[in-house]
């Protein structure tokens, strides 16, 4: 079989996709329309004054929701090669290894794009609503920023990290991919923060409390004066680094496994 990269027969690939599963992703749609709208209504009927607290209820549930949907949904990007019945059909269609890699990809991308405008299709309209009853005086409310104080950053490491190591578990583990890729980033996440809690205790050992965003900054209060410690320069530019090497490195061993697939 060839294995270079071509654009017309990726096309049909794509399309090839889409006629198999539009009908799923349509009711997906669906689905997450209806979630937005039961989590936000009973806070656009309720609500009659400007209050920040808003956008950050909002970020909570953004990042709660998101965290799971994207997940699960990266999980279920391979789930047909995880058997042999499903996945030698598949793996047999007169396309490239990448090819079909990157159709697994661009799903996954438009899937963040569908997700986020449904949900600011829904918080848009519920704002329409709430401005509409807002007093003059008062300012009005405006989509969720997501480069905003209100936007968790577990949402940031969700959507760099957190989605490719799931797409990763879907070729990697044969059965109940989504559960044992869970379980994985559970202990992945645990070591993480005890690593972080080891370094803050040994630089600021003497803190009565603190909250911290893992190896970048750091929230305390000591002797009744809170400080905000943040990583600058170099340093910040090693962490940041270091996320977007491990990114690709999941990105780049899912398409090896991918690889091994067809063996």
């Amino acid at each position: 079989m060839n294995q270079t990269f071509n654009l017309h027969r990726f096309t049909l690939l794509l399309r090839l996709h889409l006629s198999e599963h539009s009908r799923t992703y349509l009711m997906g749609v669906g689905i997450l329309f209806g979630i937005w709208t039961v989590m936000l209504a009973p806070s656009t009927a309720k609500i009659s004054h400007f209050s920040e607290s808003i956008y950050r209820t909002h970020g909570v549930m953004l990042g709660f929701i998101f965290c799971g949907a994207s997940a699960w949904f990266a999980s279920e990007s391979f789930r047909v090669v995880n058997t042999p019945m499903r996945g030698i059909p598949f793996l047999t269609l007169p396309a490239s290894q990448l090819e079909k890699y990157l159709v697994a990809c661009l799903m996954i991308v438009l899937f963040v794009l569908v997700f986020l405008a449904v949900f600011y299709t829904v918080e848009g309209v519920c704002f329409s609503i709430i401005n509409a009853r807002l007093p003059q005086i008062e300012p009005r409310y405006q989509l969720l920023d997501l480069r905003g104080p209100f936007t968790p950053i577990e949402l940031r490491y969700c959507a760099l990290v957190g989605v490719p190591l799931f797409f990763l578990g879907s070729i990697y583990f044969p059965k109940v991919a989504f559960v044992k890729t869970g379980i994985v980033a559970f202990l992945l996440l645990f070591i993480t923060m005890f690593l972080n809690e080891f370094i803050v205790n040994q630089v600021f050992p003497s803190r009565e409390f603190y909250g911290s965003t893992v190896f970048t900054e750091v929230h305390f209060e000591q002797n009744r004066t809170w400080y905000e410690v943040e990583l600058t320069g170099t340093p910040k530019l090693i962490v940041v680094c270091s996320l977007l090497l491990i990114t690709l490195m999941l990105w780049f061993t899912a398409y090896i496994r991918f690889k091994e697939k067809e063996l």
